[in-house]
Parts: structure tokens; C-alpha cells; sequence
């Protein structure tokens, strides 16, 4: 009885992919890795900011301003960031240091930087004065609905006022409408770093004196610095780093551990990604035209199978018959590349 019951124990159960004696074999590799990359190693972000020299034992980063400037941006002037903005932005000076064997679970009450001059936190940082005022923000920026608008609840005008710095409020209805708030949000933290909003009576005053320039940080929160204001640093980093929703998830959740991106808000992330893949491939399509000195946007030709006559029935009945004729072919050479039906994960063993 106890052979019996020690070969079905689960130190010894095997999977049947595994099991040689099993009926079935698997038909593909399998993997239980997740999508995103390894949380060992380098942030992806990183890569476009420099190590420092602080030791391997933390990742504190400098502003590589060649890696952040106008050739890396794929996108027009106007939709993320003013006229001039890598030219007006002051981005050299910073540095960030954050090992991530310090993170805690009390931490989630605090901001954490995600880029040198980007951090990202729980409107219950925004209380702490001392701490607002030792990290240097110079923007709060909140990300909150509208039915907190219409309370006047999370708003940080109070600390500001008394720090001498910014506030403002990005208002949603709710996190589906965050989608077309992205690019406003975006391109009010670039024209912070600019310097434009130094007037409030006019966005697109002349820019603050270069002293009052240097270091401007922004802090972006909403109620608990995991949701909304995640998803718009999220953003962010996908537009000025030009990642994908999963790279820069990754690079967000790798300096605040405690945020949680649940389905709906990946869902927006994705349709996001998707408009800035159109937005990329019209602004190359515009710069190809540029450099190849073409004054105007060409409309693109035609295919020519657009211009091909309308095909009689005679014409569609031996087309019809040479892919007959074609996929017997490929079907008797056993790797046919157009089975409509999905492939089995398990066959029988052959003996």
C-alpha cells in the first residue's frame, strides 16, 4: 500500500509532457514565464539614462541628454511636447539613487522617482512639506475624477501655495476616459520642464529665467499613487522612451513595487500603444519626405491589384482551381503554413 501511495506522492508526480510512459507527447514548448522581462538585471529606462558611479549595489542614473532629444522623439512638435522643448528643457544635473533592496511595505505611503525628474506617489506624500520641499517638486500634478474635482478633494494647491511652487489636476470622468488624457497630461509635465507655464495667464509663455529652471521635478499622484497616476507615468515613459505598455509598466513597477496594473487599466495601456504606433509611422512617413526634399505629403500609389479590372467569373473559377490545386499540394507535403485550425498541444506517442 505505501508503493502505492509514494507513487502517486507529489515529490515524485511528473508532468505527462515530462512522463515517458505517458500516451501523449506535447506538440510545442510550453513556458510559464511571464510576458514582461525578468525583475533581476537593468531597468529598461536605464538604458536611456546613464549608471552612475555609485556602486553596483543601487541604480543611480544621470540624464543622458543624447538619448533624450529631438532625433529619439517620434513624434511632431504639439502633440507631447512644446516647440523647442529639448532644447528649453533642463535636464542636465540630476541624479537618482534607489537600491531596491530598500523597498519596504511603508513605502507605498511615499513617492518614489521613476525618472530622475519624474516621481510618482499617494496623495498622502502631498501632506509632508518637508518632504515635498527636500525632493525639490516643482510641479503636483493630480490625476483624479471628477467627482473628486467637484468636492475639491486631492488637490495639492494648498502645499504648493505654501511651498512657493505648481499645482494642477488632470480630471477624468473615469480611468476609460484616461485614454484621451494621456497626451494633456504628457505634454503639461514636458511644459513644466520647459519652463512654459511660468505665466498661468498663458500656456505658451516665454520661458522662466535659466535659474529657476534648473532641476524642476514633477510629482504625479493620484489617491494612492498605484492606479490613474500609474497609468499616466506609464504613458509617459512610453512616449519620451518610446517603450512598449509592457516595458514600461515593468519600468514603473521596478521603483514602485506596490503598483498593480489590473486588466481594464492594461486594456487602455494597449489601446494607447496602438495610437502611438500610428502617430510614429505618420510623423517617419513626414520626415522620409523631408529628407528626400519632398515640399508636400504625396498621397501613397495605389496598389496595382487596385487597378487590376474586375475579374469575370471565368477568371475567379481558374484562380479558384490553381489554389485548390496548390494547397493539395502543400497539404501532401505535410507543412501547410494556412491550417485554419489551431494546432493540438498534445499528439498520441507513436511507439
Amino acid at each position: 500500500m505505501s508503493d502505492i501511495m509514494s507513487k502517486f506522492s507529489p515529490s515524485s508526480e511528473v508532468p505527462m509532457s515530462q512522463d515517458i510512459q505517458a500516451h501523449y507527447v506535447r506538440t510545442q514548448e510550453y513556458t510559464s514565464a511571464p510576458k514582461y522581462p525578468p525583475s533581476v538585471g537593468m531597468s529598461p529606462a536605464l538604458g536611456y539614462f546613464g549608471s552612475g558611479q555609485f556602486g553596483d549595489d543601487d541604480d543611480t542614473v544621470v540624464v543622458d541628454k543624447k538619448a533624450f532629444s529631438r532625433e529619439t522623439h517620434q513624434f511632431a512638435d504639439g502633440d507631447f511636447v512644446c516647440p523647442g522643448f529639448f532644447n528649453l528643457a533642463y535636464l542636465d544635473g540630476f541624479t537618482r539613487r534607489f537600491n531596491h533592496s530598500q523597498w519596504s511595505y511603508e513605502m507605498r505611503r511615499e513617492a518614489q522617482p521613476i525618472l530622475p525628474f519624474l516621481s510618482l506617489g499617494p496623495f498622502s506624500c502631498v501632506r509632508d512639506l518637508e518632504f515635498l520641499r527636500s525632493q525639490g517638486f516643482t510641479l503636483l500634478l493630480a490625476i483624479r475624477n471628477r467627482q473628486s474635482a467637484h468636492a475639491r478633494l486631492l488637490s495639492a494647491d494648498k502645499a504648493a501655495t505654501q511651498l512657493g511652487i505648481k499645482a494642477d489636476t488632470i480630471d477624468v470622468l473615469d480611468n476609460q476616459e484616461l485614454i484621451s488624457a494621456f497626451p494633456r497630461a504628457i505634454r503639461r509635465i514636458n511644459d513644466h520642464l520647459a519652463g512654459m507655464d511660468d505665466n498661468s495667464d498663458s500656456h505658451l509663455s516665454s520661458p522662466m529665467a535659466e535659474d529657476s529652471l534648473r532641476k524642476r521635478k514633477v510629482l504625479v499622484f493620484c489617491e494612492s499613487g498605484n492606479e490613474r497616476s500609474a497609468g499616466v507615468v506609464i504613458a509617459y515613459i512610453m512616449v519620451m522612451l518610446n517603450l512598449d505598455a509592457v516595458r514600461a509598466t515593468h519600468t514603473v513597477q521596478q521603483h514602485r513595487f506596490c503598483v498593480s496594473i489590473e486588466d481594464p487599466m492594461k486594456r487602455i495601456l494597449a489601446a494607447f500603444e496602438s495610437i502611438l504606433m500610428a502617430k510614429r509611422d505618420v510623423e517617419n512617413a513626414k520626415r522620409a519626405n523631408i529628407q528626400s526634399g519632398a515640399t508636400t505629403l504625396a498621397p501613397p500609389p495605389v496598389p496595382p491589384v487596385l487597378l487590376a479590372k474586375k475579374r469575370n467569373f471565368a477568371d475567379r473559377q481558374e484562380n479558384d482551381i490553381d489554389m485548390a490545386d496548390s494547397d493539395m499540394e502543400i497539404d501532401s507535403e505535410g507543412h501547410s503554413s494556412l491550417d485554419r485550425m489551431p494546432r493540438a498541444p498534445f499528439q498520441d506517442r507513436v511507439a
